[in-house]
């Protein structure tokens, strides 16, 4: 190798500064430009790091290397190119570590640019990750607050997760939303994971003892395969569904929805599809469905308290190979202009078949059992 490629060589792989606990942070921190890496001992840090961008930051493991954000800081904040200096021109790479923060503050803050997490642990006070803008994403991640993930904007792609928060373990106002292994848990005044819009995927994501609800769509699209949802319930006792959909969209396929205090699913004004979905109704029934929600249910087993399915106010449900164990099977609301079609198990009631508004199926049709409805009101 020339003389001439050393430097060269040394500015690709960037300069290594090592920190030991107790040590102050500022200095290397300060010394830090795009493609150097700051190395933190074990123990507790105390300060934040700052605007970063493009550098990467490792310890020795979450819960081994801990920073101590002051209080009043965020403990890292992730910037676009061109703000924050030179160390702010590009990806942050945090691995091997824990940050924590005080309330209304961010373990993490991506305001732009891109992060990619390893074997991280974020602890915040408002959020464990906050994403402003920019591109997250990560394996082995520990997030709590609370949010344990807030995204207003940009992408985050996470797996391995691990996330709790007092708020919702992961909420999304906007953005784009992947999810994969991930264990959500509770409770949370709002719901385990939280759609308030843009787009969602959930794979192989369980929400356990969520609070009032596991999962809870506002007009965002959602599709998850291999979600569990357990034990919703309300502080106190009262009721929660695990899944709650108003104004949006959801494809859920090889999915369990179980322990539901109120309803497995409750949809107003939404669109859903749901395949090889197998859910135990609570006080509520099993599937909910009100204000022309239109629903594909095809190969799903409802079992516990019924009705197995409530469908009201112009509400559609199709499908096929669904099993209805649970009594009764299926509260319709025909008079309402409702259509409920579910073939392929002849215990499987049908009534409500596109008639028009104030009229019943016809009487001869086999499959019209439209009186099929609770016991008492």
């Amino acid at each position: 190798m020339s003389l001439l490629a050393l430097p060269v060589l040394a500015l690709l792989l960037g300069a290594e500064y090592a920190v030991s606990a107790g040590a102050p942070l500022e200095p290397a921190l300060a010394r830090l430009v795009p493609g150097d890496t700051l190395r933190l001992g074990p123990g507790e840090h105390h300060g934040a790091l700052g605007h970063l961008g493009r550098v990467r930051v490792i310890g020795a493991g979450p819960g081994v290397t801990v920073i101590l954000a002051p209080e009043g800081q965020d403990g890292v904040v992730a910037v676009p190119a061109g703000q924050g200096g030179a160390a702010a021109a590009g990806p942050l790479e945090l691995s091997d570590l824990s940050l924590v923060t005080g309330p209304r503050r961010s373990a993490l803050k991506v305001l732009g640019g891109r992060v990619s997490l390893a074997r991280v642990a974020l602890v915040g006070g408002t959020a464990g990750a906050f994403v402003e803008e920019g591109e997250l994403d990560g394996r082995g991640v520990t997030l709590a607050g609370e949010y344990g993930l807030l995204l207003s904007r940009g992408t985050v792609r996470l797996r391995d997760v691990t996330a709790s928060g007092t708020l919702a373990g992961v909420g999304s106002l906007r953005g784009d939303l992947t999810l994969e292994r991930a264990v959500v848990t509770g409770p949370a005044i709002e719901a385990g994971v939280s759609i308030a819009g843009g787009t969602a995927r959930l794979v192989q994501v369980a929400i356990r003892r969520p609070g009032p609800s596991g999962l809870s769509i506002l007009g965002g699209e959602v599709e998850a395969t291999d979600l569990t949802v357990a034990g919703a319930v309300e502080e106190g006792g009262l009721l929660g569904d695990c899944v709650q959909v108003l104004r949006g969209g959801l494809v859920l396929r090889a999915s369990e929805l179980l322990a539901c205090g109120g309803a497995a699913l409750e949809a107003s004004r939404a669109r859903l599809t749901l395949d090889g979905v197998d859910a135990a109704g609570g006080e509520a029934g099993g599937l909910v469905l009100i204000d022309r929600t239109t629903a594909t249910l095809d190969g799903l087993v409802l079992t516990r308290g019924g009705p197995g399915l409530v469908a009201m106010q112009g509400s559609t449900a199709r499908g096929f190979g669904n099993r209805f164990w649970t009594e009764p099977a299926i509260w319709a609301d025909c008079a309402g202009g409702t259509v409920v079609d579910l073939r392929g198990d002849p215990a499987v009631r049908r009534p409500c078949l596109a008639s028009p508004p104030g009229q019943a199926a016809p009487p001869g049709d086999p499959g019209d059992r439209s009186l099929d409805k609770p016991r008492s009101p």
